[in-house]
This record gives C-alpha cells, sequence and structure tokens, in this order.
C-alpha cells in the first residue's frame, strides 16, 4: 500500500526528471575538461596523453572502484539520500578543479568528482526500476540518458561562450581574485548539484523487501548471477564498453579536434561541437530508446543488441568522413550523422541490463557492470586517442587520425559482440521475465 501512496503522489516521471536533471549536472562537470581542453593544457603544460588522462582516467579512478559498494548500498538504503549525498560531494570536487595549478592536483580532483558520480547511475537505475513501468522502460532509461547529452551540450555551448567572450582575460571572483575564465566555469559548474540535492532530499521512496545479507554476501550473489548468465551479460556488456568508447571518445576529443584541424579558437570550436551535439545526441538516444521499446513489444527480447549492432555498424562510413575530412563543413556534417548513430545505441545496455537483473541485486549488479563498461570506454578509450598521437603518429596534427582509429576499432568489436549476444539475450531474458 505504501508503492501505491507513493504513486498517486509522487508520478514516477517527477522521478525520472530528478534523475534526468542529476545525469545533466554530472555531465556538465565532466564535460567542462573538453570544452576547456586547450587552455588547461597550455596553463598546466600538458601533453596529449596526460589530457587524456585528466578526461577520462582520473574520473573513472575512484568511479569504477566505488560504485560496486555504493550500489550495495543502493539496494538497502534509501537511495534518493545516497544520489544527494553524491551530488553535494562530486559538486565541491568540481569547485576544487578551479584550484589546481598542477598536472597532480587536478587528477586528484577529478578522482573526487568520479568517487562523487559513482553513485549516481545504480541508484538510478535501482529507483527506475521500482517506478516506472516495464513498457515504458527503454524510453526512460534514453530519457535518463538524455542528461547525460544535454549536459555535454549545456557545457560546450556555455563554456565556448564564456572563453570566447572572456578569451585570455582573467575573470575576478570574491575571494580568489583574477582567475582564468576555464577556472571560472569549473567554480560556476559546482553550484546547480548543490541545489538538486535538497529536491532528493525530499523524495519519498516506494517501499521495497529488506534484505539482511552482508556485503560480501551480496557480493557473491551478484557474481554468481552474473556467471550463471554469462553469455548474456558477457556479450551484452563487452558491446555496451563499445559503445561508450563511440560516445565518450569523440566528446573528449571533438573540441580540440576542431581547434587542431580548421584553426578555429577554443570558444568557437566548443560552440559549434556544443550546437551540433546538442542536435544528433538527444534525438539518436530517444530514438534508439523508442526502437528498443517498439522491438520490444514486438517480441524481440534481443532488442538492446540488435540496436547496438545496427548503429556499431551503420556509424563506421559517418566516422571516416568526421575524422578525415579537409572541410569543416563536411566534417561537422558527417559528426552530426555519426553522433546520432553512436548515441542511439546508448540506451541499449542499461535497458538489457534491467531485463536480466532481479530487483533485489539491481543496484549492485548494475555498478559491476558500469564499473567494467567505463573503465573500458572512458579509462582506456580516451586515453588511447592521446597515447596514439603522443607515441604512435608523434603529431598533434595526427588526431583526427587517432580518433578514427580508436572508432573503427570500438565500432567492428561493438557489432561482433552484439551480434553474438543476440541469441543468449532473447532467451535469458524471457527466463528473467518468467521468474
Amino acid at each position: 500500500m505504501r508503492g501505491q501512496r507513493y504513486s498517486a503522489t509522487v508520478p514516477y516521471r517527477y522521478i525520472l526528471s530528478l534523475l534526468f536533471l542529476s545525469y545533466v549536472v554530472a555531465f556538465i562537470d565532466r564535460g567542462l575538461v573538453a570544452v576547456a581542453g586547450a587552455p588547461i593544457k597550455q596553463e598546466l603544460a600538458l601533453s596529449d596523453f596526460q589530457f587524456g588522462l585528466l578526461n577520462g582516467t582520473a574520473f573513472v579512478a575512484l568511479y569504477c572502484l566505488c560504485g560496486i559498494p555504493l550500489g550495495w548500498l543502493a539496494d538497502r538504503t534509501q537511495r534518493s539520500l545516497v544520489i544527494a549525498v553524491g551530488l553535494i560531494f562530486w559538486s565541491t570536487m568540481t569547485a576544487v578543479c578551479a584550484l589546481a595549478t598542477s598536472f597532480a592536483g587536478f587528477f586528484v580532483a577529478r578522482i573526487g568528482v568520479g568517487f562523487g558520480e559513482a553513485c549516481l547511475v545504480p541508484a538510478a537505475l535501482s529507483l527506475l526500476g521500482s517506478v516506472v513501468p516495464g513498457d515504458r522502460m527503454g524510453k526512460s532509461i534514453a530519457l535518463f540518458l538524455m542528461g547525460a547529452t544535454v549536459g555535454n551540450g549545456i557545457a560546450l555551448v556555455t563554456g565556448g561562450y564564456i572563453l570566447e567572450r572572456f578569451g585570455a582575460a582573467a575573470i575576478s571572483v570574491s575571494l580568489l581574485g583574477d582567475i582564468a575564465p576555464w577556472r571560472a566555469l569549473f567554480l560556476l559548474a559546482s553550484i546547480p548539484g548543490m541545489l538538486l540535492a535538497v529536491f532528493f532530499l525530499a523524495i519519498r521512496e516506494p517501499a521495497r523487501a529488506s534484505i539482511a545479507s552482508g556485503p560480501i554476501h551480496a557480493f557473491k550473489d551478484a557474481l554468481r548471477l552474473l556467471w550463471s548468465n554469462r553469455g548474456p551479460y558477457g556479450f551484452l556488456t563487452a558491446s555496451t564498453a563499445c559503445i561508450i568508447v563511440l560516445s565518450q571518445a569523440q566528446a573528449a576529443w571533438t573540441p580540440l579536434f576542431f581547434v587542431r584541424s580548421y584553426g578555429i579558437a577554443p570558444g568557437p570550436s566548443a560552440l559549434l561541437v556544443g550546437g551540433l551535439f546538442s542536435i544528433s545526441a538527444p534525438v539518436g538516444q530517444w530514438f534508439g530508446g523508442i526502437l528498443i521499446d517498439q522491438l520490444n513489444a514486438r517480441g524481440s527480447a534481443a532488442a538492446p543488441s540488435i540496436v547496438q549492432a545496427a548503429s556499431s555498424l551503420l556509424c563506421i562510413p559517418a566516422a571516416i568522413i568526421f575524422c578525415l575530412s579537409k572541410r569543416i563543413e563536411c566534417s561537422a556534417i558527417a559528426y552530426v550523422a555519426f553522433n546520432f548513430l553512436a548515441f542511439a545505441a546508448t540506451p541499449a545496455g542499461l535497458t538489457g541490463w534491467q531485463f536480466l537483473t532481479p530487483a533485489r541485486s539491481k543496484g549492485l549488479v548494475v555498478a559491476l557492470l558500469v564499473a567494467a563498461v567505463t573503465l573500458a570506454g572512458v579509462g582506456l578509450g580516451i586515453p588511447a586517442v592521446g597515447f596514439m598521437t603522443d607515441h604512435y603518429f608523434h603529431d598533434e596534427s595526427a588526431l583526427g587520425r587517432s580518433l578514427l582509429a580508436v572508432i573503427l576499432a570500438a565500432a567492428v568489436t561493438g557489432c561482433a559482440t552484439a551480434i553474438l549476444a543476440q541469441r543468449v539475450l532473447a532467451a535469458a531474458a524471457l527466463r528473467a521475465r518468467s521468474a
């Protein structure tokens, strides 16, 4: 009865809206490193590989490790409280990024941001699983994930405008004096998360059956579940990691790629990428979520893998033009097509995991899987681009070729693993629904 009162007074759409906004805030914080890449590299004297570490590896260092106990916590306590505390912590660490004066200091601050954000996806997926009707799960997850693209778009457009407006001129901030514009961006980005935390503290969650098992026992149960369904979980998770490489590697490097390849300033580059990204990525995610729900409604239990395989394959021609074109107009048009296709596949992994995972273990299992795909997609995929530029091509102007090499590897592998996942995912999802 408590769950029914909850549904009547606080519709699931309200919860979904808050989770969407929390992901917006998270990806504003993440996206600013890419937006301000040129001035950060210059002021802190970074190589491309170091910049890739800041943009990817530093973030996932604790994001992956701490997401697992936080996922266990989300299965056993108030998820909205976990998210509120996470919002406050990662927003504080975003502000600390503005004070960094060295690679090491910035690296530690980004580790803190990753630690705070580690709670969000496991707790959000667990909460969505409790309040969203099953036939709307694909669209709901797509809307939640759209927060990432909207946040990235806001970071690019707002950050690009501020960088263009102030250039290298210092901005006066109370208590801190005159600071570089990129530092002011991180200070501004720390504010919305603090405000949003208040709304999460006021949420009344639906009742859940109590789970008495401790963390060790729960962890063993989760591993046992994953191992008993290692085929569907393994192939789906591998293809999901490749999709993250496709969506996140280019998002991290495209503003700097346009600066180097077409000679435009960092501010206009971020504005251009932000405009293109804000159009293509959210529309792609929404389309992907609708497509998954429609395929599922027609009896295709392997709908997530079908979408992943098609998106991975179809994005290859657009990626080639985007990364290698000599004209910025052609590159920009191809970028829109590539982005649409890459982000259309992003709801698939989380939707498939929802279908496979029992409610009692959802937070912990999702945390384990998110840790795996984030480590591969963000922790390795983003630095791989910079590593190839520094150590293989030995030329900063070859950033487009480095980016294309990583994209092609992820697309081919993602398509292959998604195809392998289809049959085993269909059988496992049907078994889970019957249970």
